[in-house]
């Protein structure tokens, strides 16, 4: 199965850097960001993606996936950017996302997300390329199930849902992994791949004992990767993987801990037959 990473927090190397240190790890490949700040920008992407793929296959590694902050479908620049994705080998990207705005919203925003959707399957269709959105805590897709709601009835092969088990545990969104795989089907395209907790501490001006959610290593937040791998494996999803590493403790710390990760995530992929 092949395991890809999502390099935030890599922000601060070259690309070169990236590229050396993301295959010294041992990823397979990387997920091409598209933002503001990092390796390609929109307003650079006929220049930046080019050069970044090219720099990447020149370390093995892929860059099938992109992550985006498209959804805005009357940007006039919006169809350009899918087709230079598509011709650049990029086979998915994720969208910005659709987020609930408050009680009375959700309605008219889930019909809004509906009508952008149709939009990027009919461009996913013209240019070969499928669009997908993340499980995501704020948004009208916080579950598998919530999101199967929006996806329902477009093609799976331009249409998509990134499944992200620690997203549902540090932000909202919890329900169990054989429900949401099993209810995604063929429009599952990518798994995100980290941990999460709540933890009790004192906090506030008043010190109390209150709880909070953090990101956590990978082997030790309450998702049960175990658990996750041995329903996906029911599922016959292969992959991607994409790990997303957020630990703010320097590119040298950053760097030992993804490498740890890494080899926590392929000891488990073992244990479930989907290496």
């Amino acid at each position: 199965m092949e395991c890809v990473v999502f390099p935030k927090f890599f922000q601060t190397l070259t690309s070169s850097e990236l590229g050396q240190t993301l295959r010294s790890i041992g990823f397979d490949g990387v997920d091409v960001m598209v933002r503001d700040g990092y390796w390609v920008t929109a307003d650079t992407l006929a220049e930046s993606l080019p050069e970044f793929v090219r720099t990447m296959h020149d370390f093995g590694l892929s860059t099938d996936n992109a992550t985006t902050d498209y959804v805005d479908i009357t940007d006039p620049d919006l169809e350009h950017a899918v087709a230079t994705m598509a011709e650049n080998g990029i086979q998915q990207f994720r969208l910005k996302g659709f987020p609930y705005e408050g009680f009375g919203t959700f309605a008219s925003s889930f019909d809004s997300a509906r009508r952008t959707l149709a939009h990027f399957e009919k461009l996913g269709a013209k240019h070969g390329i499928r669009v997908f959105f993340q499980t995501h805590g704020g948004t009208l897709h916080a579950t598998a199930t919530a999101s199967l709601f929006l996806v329902q009835g477009f093609d799976p092969r331009y249409i998509g849902v990134h499944h992200d088990p620690a997203n549902m545990i540090c932000q909202e969104g919890y329900e169990s992994w054989d429900k949401g795989f099993d209810a995604l089907g063929d429009y599952l395209c990518m798994v995100g791949v980290k941990n999460a907790a709540a933890f009790l501490a004192p906090t506030g001006p008043d010190y109390r004992l209150r709880w909070r959610r953090e990101w956590t290593t990978l082997s030790e937040g309450q998702v049960d990767w175990r658990e996750v791998f041995a329903a996906l494996a029911r599922t016959g999803f292969r992959g991607p993987l994409c790990m997303h590493n957020f630990y703010e403790r320097g590119i040298a710390g950053l760097t030992e801990q993804t490498r740890r990760d890494l080899e926590y995530l392929r000891t488990l992929l073992a244990e479930a037959g989907l290496d």
